[in-house]
C-alpha cells in the first residue's frame, strides 16, 4: 500500500519538477532582459508623468503671462494681488518673479528672493532661452540665496511680437520628487531626475544629498546625442548599477532609472539553485495558492457584501432625492397659498392662528426635504454664518434620540466662539454621523463629549490663513490602531460586521470639511477612546440670529411683467399667485417651447423664472436660448433638485423650492430694482 502511495506521490512530483524547473529557467534568463525593458518602460512612464506636470506648469505660467497687468505699463500692484492669488491655488509656486530682459528681477511674490530687491535672477540661461524662442521653458536648478535648491518655470511676456519681461515660477526641488515615487519602484531600484545642465534635481533614493550636484552617469553622452542607451555604473554609495533614460517631452530634462547590477546579472546564476529547490518551491507555491484562494475567497464574499450595501446607499439616495424633489413641488402651492390667505385675513384671530401652525409645519417639512436632499448628497452646499451654540442646542435632541439611551450627550461651547461659515444641513449631518461612529464605539454605553472651541494653530496647519472653529466629537470607547486610524476615512472602509456599515460616514464628513474650506482630524489610540474634529472657516462677523418665517405684509406696489415658465400646473398657478398678488403682471407658460413662442411675440417682459425639471426640454435649455436671444433679459430658476442644476451657469439666480412669498418677491425684487418687501 505504502509502495502505490509513493509512486502517486512521485509520479505527481516528477511533471512538476520538470515544468517547474524548465519555466524557472526560462524565466530567470527573460528577467535577464526584463531588466532592461523594466528600467526604460519606467522611464519613459515617470517622463510622461513628468511632462505633464511640468507642461501644466508651463501652461500656467504662459496664461499668467497673459495677464492684463502686464498691457502698456507694467502693473506691479495689478500683478502683486494677481500672484498672490494664484500662489494661494498652487502650492508648488514659491515665489512668482518678473524680471526684465537684462534679468533684473522687478517685483517677487511674496517676498524678494533672498531678501534682495531688484536682484539678478540666478539661472540667467534659462531666461535668455525663454527670451531667445518666445516660449515657455523649464530652467535648470540651482542653489537660491539661502542655500535651498530649486527651479524656474519661466514664460516670456510677449506684446505685439515683442519680448517685454519674463514671468517666473520658483518651485522647490523636492516638489518634483512625488513624481519618482508614483509608481512602486523594485527593492534596490532608483530613479532621477536629471537636468540640461546634468544636475540632480530629484532622487528616489531616500535622504539624497546630491541634489543640485553633477551627476556622472554614461548615459549622459548619449543623451546629449538624443539616442536612449543602457549602461553601467557605480552610485554614489560604491554599489554597481545598470540603467537608461528617457527624454521628458517638452523640456531639457531627462528620467534616468537603474536597477542593481546583481538584478541583471543574478537570473544566470539563480537557475542552477532554482532548479535544486523548484520541487520543494512548487509544493510549498501549491499550498499557499490553496491558502490565498480561500482568503481571497473570504475578501470577494467581504467585497461583495460592502459593494451591496453600497448599492443599497446609492440606490436609496436616489429614492430618496426623487422623493424630495417630488414633496417640494407639494409644499411649494401649499405654502404660497398659506401666505396668501394669511395676509388676506383681517381680525380673525383664530383662523390665523390655524394658518400660522400649517405654516409652521410646513416649514418643518421644508427642513426635512432639505435634510433628504443633503443625505442624498444632491443639494449644492449654500454656506453661511452659523451660531455654533445654537446649531447644537437645537441638535441636541436629535443627537440624543440618535445615540439612544445608552448614551449621553454632553454638549461644551466656548463663551464668545465666533460663528462658523458653513452649509447648515450639511454640518448637523456631519455631526450625527461623527455622534453616532462615537456611540458604536462603545459597547457599554457611554457619555459622547460635543465640544466647540477656537482652532489652534496646529489643527489649522496647512489651510488658508484665517480663523477657524474646531468642532470636536470624542468618545470613551476601544479607539483604533494606526493601521485602521489609516483607513478610517477611505471609502466603504468600516469595521463593523456587515450589513451594519457602509463605510461612508467619516469619508462624507471628510469631503464636507474639505469642501468648505477645513480639513477632520482624527486622534485615536487603542484603549482611549476616538476625538474626531471638523475644523471649520470662521465667519468674518457673527451669524444672524435665526427667525421663524413671518407673515409679514408684502409690498403690493410692485411692479414689472413676469413670465413663469413651469410643467406643474398647481405649482405655477400657486407662483403666478403669490407673484399677482405682490402687484405683478404674470404670464404663464407650461413648457419651453411655449415661453419661446410667447417671447417672440412680445419679448417685453422684465424677467423670466422658469422651473428646471421640465419634460422634453429643461430649464437649462430655456435659459440658454434666452442668453443667445434675449442676453439682456433677467432669469431666475426656480428648482426643488439641486443636483439636476448643474449645467446652468453660477451667474444665474436661483430660488429653491418650496418657497415663501417673502423669498419669492425678495427674489423678484432684486432682478428688476424694486425695494420688495417693507
Amino acid at each position: 500500500m505504502r509502495r502505490p502511495i509513493i509512486l502517486i506521490i512521485t509520479a505527481g512530483l516528477l511533471p512538476i519538477i520538470a515544468l517547474g524547473g524548465a519555466f524557472g529557467f526560462a524565466t530567470l534568463r527573460a528577467e535577464h532582459g526584463a531588466v532592461r525593458t523594466g528600467t526604460g518602460a519606467m522611464a519613459r512612464f515617470s517622463a510622461a508623468l513628468a511632462a505633464t506636470k511640468l507642461g501644466d506648469g508651463m501652461r500656467s505660467v504662459d496664461m499668467v503671462a497673459q495677464s492684463p497687468a502686464f498691457d502698456g505699463r507694467f502693473d506691479a500692484e495689478r500683478f502683486r494681488i494677481l500672484a498672490q492669488r494664484l500662489r494661494r491655488g498652487d502650492s508648488a509656486w514659491q515665489t512668482l518673479s518678473v524680471a526684465d530682459l537684462s534679468g533684473r528681477r522687478l517685483v517677487d511674490i511674496p517676498e524678494p528672493v533672498g531678501g534682495i530687491l531688484k536682484g539678478q535672477v540666478i539661472d540667467r540661461q534659462s531666461l535668455d532661452e525663454a527670451v531667445a524662442t518666445g516660449r515657455p521653458i523649464v530652467g535648470n536648478v540651482v542653489a537660491g540665496p539661502r542655500g535651498r535648491y530649486a527651479f524656474a518655470v519661466r514664460a516670456p511676456v510677449i506684446r505685439n511680437g515683442r519680448v517685454l519681461y519674463v514671468l517666473s515660477a520658483v518651485i522647490p526641488a523636492e516638489a518634483v520628487r512625488p513624481l519618482l515615487l508614483y509608481q512602486q519602484l523594485p527593492a534596490g531600484w532608483r530613479a532621477a531626475i536629471v537636468d540640461r545642465a546634468g544636475n540632480l534635481v530629484a532622487s528616489s533614493a531616500p535622504n539624497s544629498t546630491g541634489i543640485g550636484k553633477r551627476v556622472s552617469l554614461p548615459g549622459l553622452s548619449s543623451r546629449r546625442e538624443g539616442r536612449p542607451a543602457f549602461y553601467n555604473f557605480v552610485r554614489r554609495d560604491g554599489t554597481s548599477a545598470v540603467g537608461t533614460w528617457a527624454a521628458i517631452p517638452g523640456t531639457s530634462w531627462s528620467i534616468h532609472v537603474s536597477a542593481p547590477a546583481s538584478a541583471y546579472a543574478g537570473p544566470a546564476q539563480q537557475a542552477l539553485a532554482l532548479l535544486v529547490a523548484v520541487a520543494i518551491a512548487s509544493v510549498l507555491l501549491l499550498l499557499a495558492l490553496v491558502r490565498l484562494l480561500l482568503s481571497e475567497l473570504r475578501q470577494g464574499r467581504a467585497r461583495e457584501l460592502a459593494e451591496v450595501q453600497g448599492q443599497r446607499l446609492e440606490a436609496l439616495g436616489r429614492i430618496t432625492g426623487g422623493v424630495a424633489h417630488d414633496f417640494n413641488n407639494l409644499l411649494t402651492p401649499i405654502i404660497g397659498g398659506l401666505d396668501i390667505v394669511r395676509r388676506r385675513i383681517v381680525g380673525d384671530e383664530k383662523a390665523a392662528a390655524y394658518i400660522d401652525a400649517g405654516l409652521a409645519s410646513a416649514e418643518r417639512a421644508r427642513g426635512l426635504v432639505a435634510r433628504l436632499l443633503s443625505f442624498a448628497r444632491q443639494q449644492t452646499l449654500s454656506p453661511s454664518d452659523l451660531n455654533v451654540n445654537m446649531l447644537l442646542n437645537e441638535l441636541k435632541d436629535l443627537l440624543q434620540t440618535s445615540v439612544g439611551r445608552t448614551c449621553t450627550i454632553a454638549i461644551s461651547v466656548d463663551d464668545d466662539l465666533p460663528s462658523v461659515h458653513a452649509d447648515r444641513p450639511q454640518l448637523e449631518l456631519a455631526i450625527l454621523n461623527l455622534a453616532i461612529n462615537a456611540r458604536d464605539a462603545m459597547d457599554a454605553g457611554g457619555t459622547v463629549r460635543i465640544t466647540a472651541e477656537p482652532a489652534t494653530d496646529e489643527l489649522a496647519a496647512g489651510l488658508t490663513k484665517g480663523s477657524y472653529v474646531a468642532i470636536s466629537v470624542a468618545d470613551s470607547g476601544a479607539g483604533m490602531d494606526e493601521a485602521t486610524l489609516r483607513q478610517a476615512t477611505d471609502p466603504f472602509f468600516t469595521t463593523k460586521p456587515p450589513g451594519q456599515g457602509t463605510g461612508l460616514g467619516l469619508s462624507m464628513v471628510q469631503g464636507f470639511a474639505a469642501q468648505s474650506g477645513g480639513v477632520l482630524h482624527i486622534r485615536s489610540a487603542p484603549g482611549q477612546g476616538t476625538v474626531a474634529t471638523i475644523v471649520l472657516p470662521a465667519a468674518a462677523g457673527q451669524a444672524d440670529p435665526i427667525h421663524s418665517s413671518s407673515t409679514a405684509a408684502v409690498r403690493e406696489k410692485n411692479s414689472g411683467k413676469i413670465l413663469l415658465v413651469d410643467d406643474e400646473m398647481l405649482v405655477r398657478q400657486s407662483t403666478a399667485g403669490m407673484l399677482r398678488e405682490a402687484g405683478y403682471q404674470v404670464v404663464e407658460a407650461d413648457s419651453v417651447g411655449a415661453a419661446l413662442a410667447i417671447l417672440a411675440d412680445d419679448p417685453a417682459f422684465d424677467v423670466v423664472a422658469t422651473d428646471y425639471a421640465m419634460p422634453g426640454q429643461t430649464g437649462a435649455e430655456l435659459i440658454a436660448a434666452l442668453q443667445t436671444r434675449w442676453p439682456a433679459l433677467p432669469v431666475l430658476m426656480i428648482t426643488g433638485y439641486a443636483e439636476g442644476a448643474k449645467d446652468v451657469g453660477p451667474e444665474v439666480a436661483r430660488l429653491s423650492k418650496p418657497f415663501r412669498l417673502e423669498e419669492l418677491i425678495d427674489a423678484i425684487s432684486a432682478m428688476i430694482g424694486n425695494s420688495g418687501p417693507d
